[in-house]
């Protein structure tokens, strides 16, 4: 079902901050880290290792458009979060990118079963476009929230906004609610 006000689309439309990172990707490194047990820093080849999971579901942006059934492969994050042992007084997860990018979410949407780490779309390698090597998925919440070129995963026991979020759009981010902005 496609929220109020959104658009259907047959393609995911290429958004960013006028900066597409390259990667490389034997350079590449994913730190998870804050408030963990067991911090973790991954290789491309590691997170591969465990990319066995695929997670179909509509995906919407908050300019208005949804993709219906949009296919991600890759890892669960509640996967990653079982490694790397949140302490119990992490309520928080920021994501930080490649291209400076940050956003946020609670650890109850990150460790849900369908908020993936995704290494394809569509049966495919991301593009470069898209987030290649790594993009968080989040598809309860408006795309903002899923975050391409993820290099950085920080578990925190207070919020701290991301870049849309400090610019006045949703912490929240519901787009059954249309909460687009705060």
């Amino acid at each position: 079902m496609i929220p109020p006000n959104q658009k259907k689309v047959d393609e995911l439309i290429q958004l960013d901050l006028g900066y597409i990172p390259d990667v490389s990707i034997s350079d590449y490194r994913l730190t998870i880290n804050g408030m963990v047990m067991n911090p973790l820093v991954l290789t491309y080849q590691d997170v591969l290792n465990m990319a066995n999971d695929k997670v179909i579901e509509d995906f919407h942006c908050v300019t208005g458009w949804t993709k219906e059934s949009a296919e991600w492969e890759g890892v669960l994050s509640k996967k990653i979060a079982a490694e790397v042992k949140p302490g119990k007084n992490a309520k928080y997860v920021l994501l930080g990118s490649y291209d400076g990018y940050t956003t946020n979410v609670g650890i109850d949407f990150f460790t849900k079963d369908n908020s993936i780490l995704a290494t394809k779309y569509g049966g495919e390698i991301l593009s470069r476009e898209h987030g290649y090597p790594l993009r968080m998925v989040i598809p309860d919440k408006y795309a903002y929230k899923s975050a391409k070129w993820v290099k950085v995963i920080t578990f925190l026991d207070t919020e701290e906004f991301g870049y849309w979020e400090k610019r006045g759009y949703s912490n929240v981010a519901d787009p059954f609610k249309e909460e687009r902005y705060a």
